[in-house]
């Protein structure tokens, strides 16, 4: 059973010990992954990970903690990244939960690389917290938008106003989590075509591992989850959202 973790960050220093033994389980395992960028730092090593591994594609992108930093030799930079193989933008998007970046600064930075994906054609990968209203608002100007909402923890209002503007909900750990019945109650009304798996490896561990380090490995615990919640066969439900994570980010996976 093949899985699509489209959601992580095997560079972060979390990996740092037993980065090369994890890539070769992945490959083992059948669970291909997109390594998402946060900055022109991570960007740059998510495309070295991905360089030579066919099963492992890369993302590239300032999130909105990095926005004060976005300029326009940042924009041109991270546009030679994203010519070099990356298969979306991201993650971007709105964070005024911890204010890293002025709110200000965060919408620019979210605008400009909204334009550029649409100039490359690629689809993006979207943050969110804390900033619902000021999110739509910008995607809803800025439109259409062909993308995930990563790490989608909403309710059922909220996935249907993103799913009516065409983009793909992530669902991560937080599904498996007890107090999260709201959550569960979302995705139940969201279409299973808009639906992708992801770990957001090394943060937000699936339930029996909270407290510990996330990884790719662990997002067949997520598949189980929604499975059941969907009423789908485990391996009816991955297939599924492997396919709908190869045809947001047009790849083709080999585990060879």
């Amino acid at each position: 059973m093949s899985l699509f973790d489209t959601h992580a960050h095997l560079d972060f220093p979390q990996f740092a010990e037993d980065r090369a033994a994890l890539l070769a389980e992945l490959k083992a395992r059948q669970v291909a992954v997109i390594n998402v960028g946060v900055d022109l730092a991570s960007s740059r090593a998510s495309l070295e990970l991905a360089r030579g591994r066919p099963y492992l594609f890369a993302a590239c992108g300032v999130h909105p903690h990095s926005a004060g930093d976005y300029c326009p030799e940042a924009e041109q930079e991270l546009e030679g990244l994203l010519r070099m193989g990356a298969v979306a933008v991201g993650e971007i998007g709105l964070d005024f939960y911890r204010g890293l970046s002025p709110k200000e600064a965060q919408e620019a930075a979210f605008r400009a690389q909204l334009r550029l994906a649409r100039r490359l054609d690629l689809p993006v990968i979207l943050h969110q917290r804390a900033a619902e209203e000021a999110f739509l608002k910008v995607l809803a100007e800025e439109g259409p938008v062909r993308g995930v909402a990563h790490a989608f923890s909403g309710d059922a209002a909220y996935a249907h106003r993103l799913v009516g503007m065409g983009l793909y909900l992530g669902i991560g750990g937080p599904l498996t989590y007890r107090r999260n019945e709201g959550l569960r109650r979302a995705v139940r009304q969201v279409p299973q075509e808009r639906l992708l798996l992801e770990t957001d490896s090394p943060f937000l561990p699936p339930e029996p591992l909270r407290g510990k380090r996330n990884d790719p490995t662990k997002v067949g615990l997520v598949a189980l989850r929604l499975a059941e919640l969907l009423g789908m066969k485990p391996d009816e439900l991955a297939e599924a959202t492997f396919q709908n994570a190869c045809r947001l980010f047009g790849v083709r996976l080999c585990f060879l």
